[in-house]
């Protein structure tokens, strides 16, 4: 866990680092300097170029990082030609998308002109931050081949977050003469990532140009497409069970795009608690694949077991302060984002199921029954979608929130079981329970029996409170190897420079 727990903590600094930049903006400059449906409008464009840009690279990725050790074992670098054949698959499949749009645009326009009707006049600017998206997402997996997983997520999350504030001040400084040129502006800026992100793995080193189809090629590539086809098809439903709520909201919930913003908010700050996974995902995966290439079950099972505890002690820590800032937060925002905290707390739970189960997905999708992470997401995003559309329609957006979580619980329930059952592993433990625990008794008495008057007071006070004694309880009770070894040298280090 050394490699992986050095690259998760600087990746994590930079994830942070956009995650705070994106706070800023989404909660502050966003609902201050545009309204409502200017701003749920860049939240759903976001999320369908999500959704195509997934279309086009969702079946190369894991192709990519499941097959690369087997092509680095048989292959010199000059004939390796994994690299070459991603890319030009992902490019050849948004040249089919860019040609289909015409058709597609329509139909979007039908269904999302009544409620909606800024989204539809704007539909076009889904190709340009699609095609940003399809590169970084390609790049990104060879950058976490080659262990710049640090730097990937550094161009991915937060160098998007500071361009996008840098176009906002523009925005609010009065340099765009309307909204128009703003939302233009705004779909191009992954573009810089990804010219940098091609820069990064390109000077690796590690990959070449080579058209010639290699033997590795000749020899998995039928098991390649096998295993591509069916992970296309999990992923478009993976990102579908990711970004339908907002799509859901926007052509369904009463206040379409001005619910989304709402959505949004909420989703955001939940979103915060995912940065540990993001940066696991990165750092883990190779070793996941190695793993698994090797047969090395007992260091898959500790892998499972150590990311499990230690993405649910972090975000327990994390939705605690969140919990803690939630009327300060209405307070800012105001009348116009009303329903947030509970919201909010329910989003909550719902990811603290997800990562509590640890990295259960890349753990099957990397293994020889990665058939069942496909079936699961599959039933996962059709449970999604039913219930999302059936609740938000009569509920509105807290309906949203509910559907999601009650699919997040039976989908993870359902891999559990899998895992289980064939591998004989479990991520859970004593720990667990314990993390759990002490949670909860900090956080219930800070809510409830605690009463500041003050939001701003009360945020800072019971926030620091929560934090302060919930890092002495996971330290005392020795919860987590890895993380106590993190909290006993930053302490170290601090010490030895105040010394």
């Amino acid at each position: 866990m050394g490699t992986i727990r050095k690259q998760s903590i600087r990746s994590a600094i930079f994830i942070y680092a956009g995650f705070a930049i994106g706070a800023f903006n989404v909660l502050f400059l966003f609902p201050r300097y545009f309204t409502p449906e200017q701003f749920g409008l860049t939240r759903v464009l976001l999320d369908i170029a999500l959704i195509l840009s997934t279309v086009c690279a969702a079946g190369l990725l894991p192709v990519a990082m499941r097959f690369y050790p087997f092509y680095k074992h048989h292959l010199p670098k000059n004939k390796n030609d994994l690299f070459t054949w991603t890319v030009l698959s992902g490019a050849a499949l948004f040249l089919i998308a860019v040609v289909a749009f015409p058709w597609i645009q329509p139909w979007a326009m039908r269904k999302f002109g009544f409620r909606s009707p800024l989204l539809s006049e704007h539909l076009s600017l889904i190709l340009p931050l699609a095609g940003s998206l399809i590169t970084i997402s390609i790049l990104e997996v060879f950058a976490w081949i080659v262990g710049r997983t640090a730097v990937a997520n550094f161009l991915k999350e937060f160098l998007f977050r500071m361009l996008t504030l840098a176009l906002i001040l523009a925005w609010v400084a009065g340099t765009f003469s309307n909204f128009e040129e703003f939302i233009f502006y705004y779909s191009l800026l992954f573009f810089p990532s990804a010219f940098l992100m091609a820069w990064v793995v390109w000077q690796s080193g590690e990959f070449s140009w080579s058209f010639q189809t290699s033997k590795a090629t000749r020899r998995y590539g039928s098991i390649m497409a096998k295993y591509g086809i069916a992970y296309f098809f999990s992923a478009v439903l993976n990102i579908l069970a990711k970004t339908n709520d907002t799509l859901i909201i926007a052509s369904q919930s009463q206040g379409g795009l001005a619910d989304a913003a709402i959505f949004t908010i909420a989703t955001y700050l939940i979103t915060v608690m995912e940065v540990p996974q993001r940066s696991l995902i990165a750092s883990a995966s190779p070793q996941i694949a190695l793993a698994w290439k090797n047969n090395d079950l007992a260091k898959l099972e500790r892998l499972y077991r150590k990311t499990a505890l230690n993405l649910l002690i972090v975000a327990l820590g994390i939705l605690g302060i969140v919990i803690c800032c939630l009327p300060l937060l209405q307070h800012l925002l105001g009348n116009g984002y009303q329903g947030l905290t509970m919201l909010m707390i329910i989003l909550g739970i719902g990811k603290l199921i997800d990562l509590g189960t640890g990295l259960n997905s890349q753990i099957l999708q990397l293994s020889k029954h990665w058939k069942i992470d496909l079936l699961t997401n599959m039933g996962f995003v059709a449970l999604a979608i039913v219930l999302n559309y059936m609740l938000t329609k009569n509920y509105g957006i807290m309906g949203t929130a509910i559907g999601s979580g009650i699919s997040i619980l039976a989908f993870n329930a359902v891999r559990f079981v899998f895992i289980r059952k064939i591998y004989g592993m479990q991520p859970f433990n004593l720990n667990n329970l314990k993390a759990l625990i002490a949670a909860a008794a900090l956080l219930f008495p800070l809510i409830f029996l605690l009463p500041i008057d003050n939001v701003y007071a009360g945020a800072g006070i019971k926030s620091t409170l929560f934090i302060l004694f919930y890092s002495i309880a996971i330290i005392r009770l020795n919860l987590s190897d890895d993380l106590t070894t993190l909290m006993t040298a930053t302490k170290a280090k601090f010490l030895g420079k105040q010394e």
